[in-house]
């Protein structure tokens, strides 16, 4: 995209420009000043407590080609508009329109390694973009659709919410052909209010789609919004069956079945509830007319992001990082995904955060879910988890990140062992995890 061709998108004026300047490509957008580069568009952002336009001198000096802004700055390459966010979502949707597919991805927990399963899986037939980490809100959704590759022709784009109407303002811009429901649980219900709220919010994003995918278990929930559309189901009784799933040493293994076709998958990853995420994979393949059987083998290569499962082994523990995030739903699978492994098993858990009301009851339930299970000891940190700890006698409670890396390899001792870490982000489980590995 040229300079001239942004500023009919987005009604620009032109404020001192260079030499050529309606000629210069751009490469990308930006929204964060420290780490704009050369041939980057930087725009600036208003929030409740800052406003990105007193760092447009700072973009300009790190090599920025141009910036938006909403007054005349006295810089050079500059283009004035009425809103630089509306103007954010106007270059976002004129660049959805080059896509010849873009799928729709949400979910209480798991949308984000979907969207990473599936770019995986999709880029081997066809030229693939999806959303960069989790951008999956009103300002990441724009800017992940501004940055499209111009040779694209597949998006994934995954779709955050915090209360009822957010999906559905972002389905607005992103307008996906096929709509993906991964899973609907306690998540953010301090905001949505209610799980039945959770529930509605999440179903908005079937209601652009022409094809949508969704758990076996949620159906009757959607079956109305489903009237018209063409839908695939996956879990253990759905369309896409999935069945015998087993932890081994080096990941997960399980089977996938839709009528007469049977596919059996290793994946490099301790999480039982990722053939959920890779039945969602497989409704979206069938969508697209593709095979499973041969399109999913790649699987075995996948690489979750940081703090979303990864495996470290250090002398006789092996450290399963859970780190990213945490909702009742994906710590009770944490929960039983540890139980599956052969060996000492010890969960260190931090507090799940926006819970609201909920949260004394929704930590109590996980303190009893560890007490039924075959975990042999369980590590709580945090206010809210103390309410875990007061429903198990495996628990042990500390304030002291450093004292729970101490106390698991007291535990441990020699034995080997497995530790699963997982809380949510803004509990930073990630340090417990680097006082382990030294």
């Amino acid at each position: 995209m040229k300079i001239k061709e942004l500023l009919n998108i987005i009604n620009g004026i032109l404020l001192n420009p260079s030499k050529d300047f309606l000629e210069k490509e751009i490469k990308k957008f930006s929204i964060d000043s420290r780490n704009v580069k050369k041939e980057e568009v930087f725009i600036p952002l208003k929030g409740e407590k800052f406003d990105g336009h007193f760092f447009i001198e700072d973009a300009l000096k790190k090599g920025a080609l141009a910036y938006l802004t909403e007054r005349n700055t006295g810089f050079n390459n500059g283009i004035l508009v009425e809103n630089t966010y509306e103007a954010l979502v106007k270059i976002g949707k004129y660049k959805r329109k080059q896509l010849e597919l873009a799928i729709g991805i949400t979910g209480t927990s798991g949308k984000t390694t979907t969207k990473e399963l599936l770019k995986l899986v999709l880029s081997q037939y066809v030229k693939t973009y999806a959303t960069e980490g989790n951008f999956n809100n009103e300002i990441g959704v724009p800017l992940t659709l501004s940055n499209i590759p111009e040779d694209t022709e597949v998006g994934i784009f995954e779709l955050g919410a915090g209360k009822i109407g957010d999906i559905d303002y972002l389905s607005e811009i992103v307008k996906h052909d096929i709509g993906v429901l991964i899973s609907v649980g306690h998540g953010h219900t301090e905001k949505f209010g209610s799980y039945e709220n959770v529930i509605k919010g999440k179903g908005e994003i079937f209601n652009p789609s022409k094809k949508v995918v969704l758990p076996e278990n949620l159906l009757n929930f959607y079956k109305e919004k489903l009237i018209d559309k063409k839908y695939i189901t996956f879990g253990t009784d759905g369309d896409i069956k999935i069945q015998s799933i087993s932890l081994t040493e080096e990941g997960t293994e399980g089977i996938l079945s839709y009528k007469d076709e049977r596919i059996k998958l290793y994946i490099p990853v301790y999480n039982r509830a990722i053939f959920q995420n890779v039945g969602a994979v497989a409704g979206v393949l069938y969508h697209l007319d593709i095979n499973p059987i041969k399109a999913l083998k790649i699987l075995k290569d996948y690489t979750p992001l940081k703090g979303r499962g990864n495996i470290y082994k250090k002398g006789n523990l092996t450290i399963i990082d859970d780190t990213y995030n945490a909702n009742p739903l994906s710590v009770k699978n944490a929960i039983k995904t540890l139980g599956l492994l052969k060996g000492k098993k010890i969960i260190v858990l931090g507090d799940m955060l926006e819970l609201g009301k909920h949260s004394k009851i929704l930590h109590q339930e996980i303190g009893k879910l560890i007490e039924k299970s075959n975990i042999d000891v369980a590590i709580f940190y945090g206010k809210e988890m103390k309410y875990a700890y007061q429903k198990t006698k495996k628990g042990i409670y500390t304030e002291s990140k450093k004292e729970i890396a101490e106390k698991i390899k007291k535990i441990a001792g020699d034995d080997r062992s497995y530790i699963l870490i997982k809380g949510s982000r803004g509990m930073k489980m990630e340090e417990v995890l680097n006082y382990l590995l030294g």
